[in-house]
């Protein structure tokens, strides 16, 4: 390094010690030789490391180049400071995909090298392969992230858990529309368990742990693959792996999804047994998971919506706290199937806890009303909607005009069309249906047939405005 250099580094580390508010004055002729040299000659000293990176960070010069951030990877890592670290990580990541544009060489490749060909000089540790990949993994930048991988693999650095698990989450996160789990995904995971621990105790690669299995069981959860889920259960447990909450949550959450309720019931029990203590994930699941299921069977299962509330009941004892979602589910439960005095006392508790009805709660109780036939307090709940400063929309039209055209009072339901259409709120399918068959029971079939191709024409219009935008 050239004595210049050296100089500039050795000013800097005397203000940084003894004169920091003299900072500012060497930023101008400070270089990313300097910072670099200054991160080698410092690298064991944690307090002054720590200050200049502060320093560089916040200064507005250019000083702490690709190659600056890379030397303080290797230094942070070696102090455990892995928070840091990582937003460096972070940094680096997003640099380099601005930098693409305007150099002929790989950005993420160059990364790599950087930080290979420095690794001895700060007596480094593959963990610094590791955050660069979380980081590309963080940024859904796939390709890089397993490029980084693979560079690692072949110079031969043992990539950790942290690698697979971040690549691991990001895979399967970006095919989260999809019904299959990523092709790369399972060869990831093969690939961990292949290279684990040999018989002679030296350890090749790295074992899944807990959070790898974690983000799979995820994934099969939310592809509806519960018995799958349950065998790679099954293999976690035979690696002595012991689940956590998040595990338990994992299957409770698909269980529910699934309509297996019971098994979800269960699912708590056995949290109990491991002794782990189910928190507001846990419950709100299960009681948004009860009161779907009452919803879709309500007649044959209407006792499950009571059991929502004892979970909700089991969350209060634990001085666990309901969300929004739970309180509006378990009001359009009840709603549903026209117990609004339980609604009701739902909703006020709900307020009472700090939350504020959203239009679906208010749209479940004109809902509630309508079933039982109460048409005037359905209206009524319209005008706390506009004190609350909430505006009707497509699903509150269309459910009163579902319930003036069960009571046979198509006039009213008509005016209620009309009323939407004035305030800008477009009919939908539902809508229609509702007057269509309305005129249908009355016998009026030519206006049925009229209203019909008003419908077409009308959902068309949605359709080709959805298109355009």
């Amino acid at each position: 390094m050239s004595s210049g250099y050296a100089l500039l580094a050795d000013k800097a580390m005397t203000y940084l010690k003894r004169h920091p508010h003299q900072l500012p004055s060497l930023a101008a002729q400070f270089t990313p030789e300097s910072a670099s040299y200054f991160l080698l000659k410092f690298q064991t000293d944690v307090p002054l490391t720590l200050k200049f990176l502060q320093w560089a960070r916040s200064s507005s010069s250019r000083f702490f180049d690709s190659r600056c951030k890379c030397y303080s990877l290797h230094v942070l890592t070696n102090f455990k400071l892995y928070k840091t670290a990582q937003s460096i990580a972070i940094d680096l990541a997003k640099e380099q995909v601005e930098q693409q544009q305007h150099q002929h060489h790989d950005p993420h490749d160059y990364v790599f090298h950087c930080l290979k060909d420095s690794y001895q000089l700060f007596n480094s540790s593959s963990a610094v392969f590791d955050l660069m990949v979380k980081s590309y993994s963080t940024l859904h930048m796939l390709q890089e992230a397993l490029s980084t991988l693979r560079l690692a693999q072949v110079h031969g650095f043992m990539p950790g858990v942290l690698s697979y698990n971040s690549l691991l989450d990001a895979l399967i996160s970006s095919t989260s529309h999809t019904h299959t789990l990523p092709p790369l995904a399972a060869k990831l995971y093969s690939e961990m368990r292949r290279s684990g621990v040999s018989p002679n105790m030296q350890r090749k690669g790295c074992l899944p742990n807990v959070v790898t299995f974690n983000t799979l069981l995820d994934a099969y959860c939310k592809l509806g693959r519960i018995d799958d889920a349950f065998a790679l259960f099954h293999v976690m447990r035979s690696k002595r792996l012991e689940p956590n909450l998040i595990t338990c949550n994992v299957f409770v959450n698909g269980l529910c999804r699934e309509g297996r309720m019971n098994e979800a019931a269960q699912m708590v029990e056995e949290i109990k047994w491991m002794g782990l203590a189910p928190d507001e994930v846990t419950y709100n699941t299960l009681v948004n998971g009860f009161c779907k299921e009452a919803l879709i069977n309500s007649m044959c299962k209407a006792g499950n919506l009571h059991r929502a509330t004892e979970f909700l009941d089991q969350m209060h004892i634990r001085g666990l706290q309901p969300n929004e979602r739970t309180y509006t589910t378990l009001i359009d439960g009840f709603s549903q199937q026209g117990f609004l005095n339980e609604g009701y006392r739902l909703l006020n508790e709900m307020v009472a806890n700090g939350f504020k009805p959203s239009i679906v709660t208010y749209n479940s109780l004109i809902n509630g009303h309508c079933v039982l036939g109460r048409m005037e307090e359905a209206l009524d709940i319209i005008l706390k909607m506009a004190d609350k400063g909430l505006a009707p929309d497509v699903v509150t039209y269309s459910t009163l005009i579902s319930g003036f055209c069960k009571n046979q009072d198509l006039d009213r339901a008509f005016h209620m069309k009309e009323e939407m259409v004035a305030r800008g709120v477009l009919p939908d399918a539902v809508t229609y249906s509702s007057l269509i068959r309305g005129l249908c029971e009355q016998r009026r079939l030519p206006e049925a047939c009229g209203l019909f191709k008003e419908m077409l024409q009308t959902v068309f219009l949605q359709m080709n405005l959805l298109t355009q935008h």
